[in-house]
């Protein structure tokens, strides 16, 4: 819905403030009866807004959209990204090695680093660690939240932020499984600290170690 209406928009927003309002109140820019009725209707029809008589209030829907939306310009506010980074290693006789994964796909085409994804609606940090883990290299195993980390990408030549992204930093360890050497998202290796500072060009290698 991000290319809801802005007359929608703005009635989501007021009902915000005013739960229970009429027809007439929340025709605050005094558009003709039809052209009006037409976007009530529209937000009855996707559920945003329930009617109760001769008022309107947000549904529960509704109060999670209109939750996001900036109350003085009536439009969606854009909201950070937030994924997962994943950490595995285990021991390869007495060597820590680390799963590092050359990517295949835009953005960072070609880049080394450690396994990232977004969190999907309703997964726990656990579960979406495992999810990409097994998705992109074939493996599973345990997980422990470490820290945060926080990334903001701008254009290099104009200078316009283009991402703002929460990586929920996360170690895999007791791993099991066959390494997939090649997925669709990248190629996979096990690799010590100093192999990883070789390889070129990486995205984590400073930020992590």
């Amino acid at each position: 819905m991000e290319n809801i209406n802005p007359i929608q928009m703005k009635i989501l927003s007021l009902l915000l403030f005013k739960p229970g309002a009429r027809f007439k109140e929340l025709n605050i820019d005094s558009l003709g009866t039809d052209d009006f009725s037409y976007h009530v209707r529209c937000l009855l029809a996707e559920g945003f807004i329930v009617k109760e008589r001769y008022s309107y209030s947000l549904s529960s829907k509704g109060k999670m959209l209109a939750g996001k939306i900036d109350t003085n310009t009536h439009t969606l506010e854009k909201q950070p990204k937030v994924g997962v980074l994943v950490i595995p290693h285990m021991k390869f006789g007495k060597e820590e090695k680390f799963l590092i994964q050359q990517r295949t796909k835009e953005p960072y085409f070609g880049y080394w680093g450690f396994m990232t994804g977004k969190v999907r609606f309703g997964e726990t940090l656990e579960m979406t660690a495992g999810r990409e883990m097994e998705e992109e290299a074939g493996m599973r195993g345990k997980f422990k939240l470490c820290y945060e980390l926080h990334e903001m990408v701008y254009d290099k030549n104009t200078m316009e932020q283009l991402e703002d992204k929460f990586f929920h930093v996360v170690e895999a360890y007791d791993l099991e499984g066959d390494i997939a050497d090649k997925t669709q998202e990248g190629n996979n290796g096990f690799y010590t600290v100093e192999e990883f500072r070789k390889l070129s060009p990486n995205t984590t290698m400073r930020t992590i170690f």
